[in-house]
């Protein structure tokens, strides 16, 4: 294990643009230090550092127990005992377990050939320092992402590895996944190693940290222990102005907009039933896979139903595609912006009217100048920071993104509004800032179910939650009852222990 590594007077220009400014801090063994900031605030440059694919500018150096070290390649950081596990797992999934924890690293026997039962036998060991419970021969790809996540750090700690980075580490990972993966951090910054752990969520960082960095525009501008720091600090030092992290409204509901009776798809929901009012945010608890997506996609017309009814302001109502969903009012933002709500090439203008195209011909040719002028409102209606209407949406920040794909769908005037995961991988500014416009766009009286599996924010914004569980709702949560252990036990079956 290392005593400490030290990054001094450390920047990065890219054609002249500095990415990072003179960064310098230090992370100590048996200790974990987190690292915020909103994307493009230089934490991925500082992880490429550390990792070996960037070099500092001249001036910076990296010290290592009082020794200054420099990387050429990403296995010269790695020989030097840093790993680094990435969001996007950089695991071969048709290998197994065992032969992806030793890639690139195989034991060889006295014919230089690879010994396979030092591969396995490796792989136990490393599975076992984490208490992981996964088959060694298994294929990858037949885990779940938290275990394959499990894998990729077992793979570190194969390697001696003194130096741990995790980056947006459970972005994709359940309630009960993260649970564990936080354990295992704790147990490792308890044997010693030193951890730097990059998340957006600040739930995780002041349960982890021992120290909190904070960047902004490539500039470290506050060091703390969490005593010493606020969430709602964190966001100020992180946007440089206040955001308020604290629900500010109070729930007033209106008219019934919305009932499900009996809703079933077979092999996926099973007689779902709840009411929905004006100005209501209902929640929808539960684990990946017990459903809570597929209850969006049936009432969106995506996929058909079997049996059951819709109502929307007390009329049955037929949904056999999106165009008819959105016929009755209903808009949805899906859980994968990049694959399922956002045409990445195409602009943003393209990309926040496409809804509304039809509303908005004239002589059967688009009015490019409405067109223009609804989404201009959006952009500033939901601080949407692009160089211009005409900018490929793929060269913006997720929570851009995200906002891009709201645009779309309020530019339709919707009454009943899905929210699947929508503030997955968005920086914490940008999150407090999506959360505030849905606490705004509900107190304009929009009606809105919300799934999210980071249960704080499902909790701080639900005004009712569901809670699902292999496909059936088992549980309905309001007033004191909407609690983290009330939704987890519901969740988990411990319930019915």
């Amino acid at each position: 294990m290392i005593n400490t590594l030290q990054l001094r007077n450390i920047s990065k220009s890219f054609s002249g643009v500095k990415a990072l400014t003179d960064v310098s801090f230090t992370i100590y063994g048996g200790q974990v230090q987190c690292l915020v900031g909103e994307n493009g605030a230089g934490k991925s440059t500082i992880i490429k550092i550390l990792a070996g694919f960037y070099k500092p500018d001249q001036g910076g150096e990296i010290v290592i127990d009082n020794e200054p070290v420099a990387f050429s390649s990403p296995r010269d950081s790695q020989n030097h005992g840093i790993a680094v596990i990435h969001q996007e797992l950089l695991l071969v999934p048709h290998l197994t377990v065992a032969e992806n924890i030793s890639l690139g690293h195989w034991p060889k026997n006295n014919r230089k050939l690879v010994n396979w039962k030092d591969v396995e036998k490796r792989a136990e060991e490393a599975l076992k320092m984490l208490g992981a419970n996964i088959d060694p021969n298994a294929i990858v790809s037949s885990l779940s992402t938290g275990e394959q996540q499990l894998v990729e750090i077992a793979r570190s700690l194969s390697r001696e590895t003194r130096v741990l980075i995790l980056d947006e580490p459970t972005a994709s990972l359940s309630e009960s996944e993260t649970q564990r993966l936080m354990q295992i951090v704790k147990n490792l910054r308890d044997k010693g190693m030193a951890i730097m752990y990059v998340s957006h969520r600040l739930e995780e960082v002041f349960e982890l940290a021992d120290m909190i960095t904070v960047f902004r525009d490539g500039k470290l501008v506050q060091s703390a222990t969490k005593k010493e720091i606020t969430p709602n600090n964190i966001v100020r030092l992180m946007v440089g102005r206040d955001v308020s992290l604290e629900r500010t409204r109070k729930p007033v509901h209106g008219k019934k907009v919305l009932e499900v009776r009996n809703l079933t798809r077979k092999g996926a929901i099973e007689n779902i039933s709840f009411d929905l009012h004006e100005g209501e945010i209902l929640g929808v608890g539960g684990l990946v896979g017990a459903g809570r997506t597929e209850i969006f996609r049936c009432l969106f017309g995506v996929d058909p139903i079997d049996t059951g009814e819709v109502i929307i302001n007390g009329q049955k109502v037929n949904i056999k595609s999106p165009q008819d969903a959105i016929k009755h009012g209903i808009g949805f933002v899906t859980e994968d912006r990049k694959t399922q709500g956002l045409v990445l090439n195409a602009s943003v203008k393209d990309n926040a009217s496409i809804s509304i195209l039809n509303n908005i011909k004239r002589f059967g040719f688009i009015d490019q100048n409405r067109e223009k002028e609804i989404v201009q409102s959006y952009k500033e209606q939901l601080r949407i920071k692009t160089p211009s209407l005409e900018t490929a949406v793929n060269s913006l920040s997720g929570g851009n993104q995200q906002k891009v794909v709201l645009a779309r769908w309020l530019a339709t005037h919707p009454k009943i509004l899905l929210l699947d995961e929508p503030t997955r991988g968005v920086d914490v500014g940008a999150r407090a800032e999506i959360q505030a416009m849905i606490e705004n766009l509900v107190a304009q009286g929009l009606a809105i179910i919300i799934i999210s599996s980071d249960l704080m924010e499902l909790l701080a914004l639900s005004d009712r939650i569901i809670v699902m569980r292999e496909g059936r709702n088992v549980a309905e949560l309001k007033d004191d009852k909407i609690t983290k252990e009330e939704v987890i036990k519901f969740a988990t079956g411990a319930d019915a222990s």
